[in-house]
This record gives C-alpha cells, structure tokens and sequence, in this order.
C-alpha cells in the first residue's frame, strides 16, 4: 500500500510504503528504508516490536494516539475508511 501527501496519488507525492507489517519512507521495501512497524494496533519505531519502540496507538474506535495510553490528552487523529486509514496514520506519525 502506498502512502502519500496532500490530495492526490502521484507519484512524487508518496511518503511512505506498507507491506507486511512493515512501513517504509519512499517508494522502495528495502530494509535501509524501513521506519517503523504496526502490529496488534501498535506503531513501532524501526524494526522490533519492543516496549521502549512503541511511538503510538491506534485504538479499536478507530483514533490514532501518540505513544502508549489511549486518553483523549494523546490523541492526535482518526482513522476512518479501516485498515488502510490506520496505517496511513499510524505512517504519518513515524514521518513526523
């Protein structure tokens, strides 16, 4: 799944890659690019699910919050559209 900036899908506008689990800054999978992981409605920093990596939530109600604690004082948006519309945050909150 492609991520981009702004209203419109093209090319130059693409900040981010999901595939697998993985999020990945650019257009490319490769390993060097990767920046984060999403796992169990959990947004990791780089390559391991650890605790200390955890940068955000996104909760069952479809809002995305930074860091652990799903309170109203850490939300920082709403995914709606499913799926593709939490990880798109959830992307867009590692790139910050």
């Amino acid at each position: 799944m492609n991520i981009y900036k702004g209203r419109y899908t093209s090319s130059s506008n693409q900040v981010a890659t999901y595939k697998d689990g993985k999020i990945y800054r650019g257009k490319y999978t490769s390993s060097s690019n990767q920046v984060g992981t999403y796992k169990d409605g959990k947004i990791y920093r780089g390559k391991y699910t650890s605790s200390s990596n955890q940068v955000g939530t996104i909760g069952t109600d479809g809002k995305i919050y930074r860091g652990k604690y799903t309170s109203s004082s850490n939300q920082i948006g709403v995914a709606e559209g499913g799926f593709a519309t939490a990880v798109a945050g959830a992307a867009f909150l590692l790139l910050l």
